[in-house]
């Protein structure tokens, strides 16, 4: 029998349930943006004075004082990539994700500096003011790959992540046209060289090599699958008829490729609170 071309997961936040988990997804979320606060301190060290005063460190208000717009990317992106690696995908738990391209995230930096100018000015700066809007990243939310007993990669997962307070059927629409539009050779390979090239580790070292075959010759035989992570903070109102707002069967209609895809589908009770929980430590 064929394996199925899609398949759909659903987890729901029912009641106290996800609490023994937050602590888990605090410190995986924080990790995840370690390599963006590298970045932005790059230049800054002084070996003498390692930050010690909060005022000092470029990266202090990372990625506290952005706009909840933002942050909400950066825990759909997140949920992705540790769904995969955790919960695997199309039948397979060796997913691998090496990094996160939190530290692609230019029009952000940028607006940290201005921010980081007005806190130091005494300024007042509301992070969640429309006009605290920045465009989001273009290019692959998350990339995933399997690899066989040489260490070549076998198969690449280009990951689309959406996290929105209500569910909105125009933004999971152009999700699924993004991923349909997807090249066999993610724009996303080229930014994890880059980034992991700056890592002296032997696995940053190790992938760095893995993905320069595949950016030169792999992709052409490596398999290519889509997914979607589509974190939102409602859920369908009657549940019994409905579990989820992504289809049950098939693709959207937008999604045009043949490729296998992976749906998966995170319903939150107060995702405002995540969030703060998660990046501001509310």
């Amino acid at each position: 029998t064929a394996p199925p071309r899609y398949e759909l997961r659903v987890w729901r936040e029912v009641g106290t349930q996800f609490a023994p988990l937050r602590d888990e997804l605090i410190a995986y979320a924080q990790e995840a943006l370690d390599d963006a606060r590298v970045r932005i301190r790059k230049g800054f060290e002084d070996s003498l004075s390692p930050f010690s005063d909060p005022a000092d460190d470029p990266a202090a208000n990372y990625p506290a004082m952005l706009n909840r717009i933002t942050l909400q990317g950066y825990l759909g992106e997140t949920l992705a990539g540790l769904a995969v690696e955790h919960f695997g995908a199309f039948g397979k738990r060796d997913w691998h994700v090496p990094a996160y391209l939190f530290r692609f995230h230019d029009t952000e930096f940028q607006h940290l500096d201005l921010i980081n100018e007005r806190l130091l000015m005494g300024e007042a700066h509301d992070p969640d003011a429309v006009a605290e809007r920045r465009p989001g990243r273009t290019g692959d939310d998350a990339l995933a790959f399997r690899i066989d007993a040489t260490g070549t990669i076998t198969h690449v997962l280009s990951l689309e992540a959406k996290c929105l307070s209500r569910s909105n059927t125009a933004t999971m629409e152009d999700a699924h046209a993004k991923l349909s539009a997807g090249y066999r050779r993610p724009s996303g390979v080229r930014e994890l060289i880059t980034l992991l090239s700056d890592y002296e580790s032997k696995e940053a070292q190790e992938w760095v090599e893995r993905l320069l075959k595949f950016y030169s010759e792999g992709f052409r035989t490596a398999k290519h699958r889509d997914g979607l992570a589509y974190a939102v903070g409602n859920s369908p109102k009657v549940p019994t008829t409905r579990v989820s707002w992504l289809p049950t069967d098939r693709p959207h209609a937008h999604y045009k490729s043949k490729r296998r895809f992976d749906a998966m589908e995170f319903q939150f009770q107060d995702l405002d609170s995540l969030v703060d929980t998660l990046y501001r430590g509310g």
